[in-house]
């Protein structure tokens, strides 16, 4: 699929992002997982991963690579985030990293940012020296996954996700970088 990034502006993400990190990180994961959870798990679960002090310790942190991609009015509407493994990924090579978070809007998904910025990801980690690039999916998100296989991520295992006191079985995959 061919990219039309026409009017969007990626860059590095700055301190000054994380409210609006915060808030399109909650608002997109509403959107696509909301139906799912109960009210309580949902929010304790926003509460704990999408906040602005959760966003500006990560775009403040050497070890992490955060993008955005804005439109011209300067709203934010996708956003990548990489850090130092963090999944359960027990047979792990060391120095793997992990792709934590593509986030994409409705109104600019299909239009390739998501793929930009798993290229993003890659170059972060081909540059970072890792082994491996690893990331998690829920099951059930199959476009999502399909996606992560057309760049070459394999299905490692699984795991349990809480969201609250839900648990989502999620896949664990990885790209092989050497």
């Amino acid at each position: 699929m061919a990219s039309d990034l026409t009017g969007i502006t990626i860059r590095a993400a700055v301190l000054g992002d994380a409210a609006a990190l915060a808030e399109l990180g909650r608002r997109t994961f509403i959107g696509k997982f909301g139906h799912i959870y109960s009210k309580a798990d949902l929010h304790a679960y926003l509460d704990e991963a999408h906040t602005q002090a959760v966003y500006a310790d990560m775009i403040e942190s050497p070890d992490f690579l955060v993008r955005v991609a804005a439109l011209p009015d300067e709203t934010l509407s996708a956003y990548l985030v990489c850090s130092p493994l963090e999944l359960p990924a027990k047979e792990a090579a060391e120095g793997s990293v992990e792709l934590m978070r593509v986030y994409v809007d409705q109104p600019l998904q299909g239009r390739g940012l998501g793929s930009h910025f798993i290229e993003e990801a890659i170059d972060w980690a081909k540059i970072s020296q890792a082994p491996e690039l690893y990331l998690s999916v829920f099951s059930e998100n199959d476009r999502a996954r399909a996606l992560y296989e057309r760049f070459g991520f394999e299905k490692v295992g699984e795991f349990d996700f809480p969201v609250g006191n839900h648990r989502d079985l999620e896949f664990l995959m990885r790209l092989k970088l050497e």
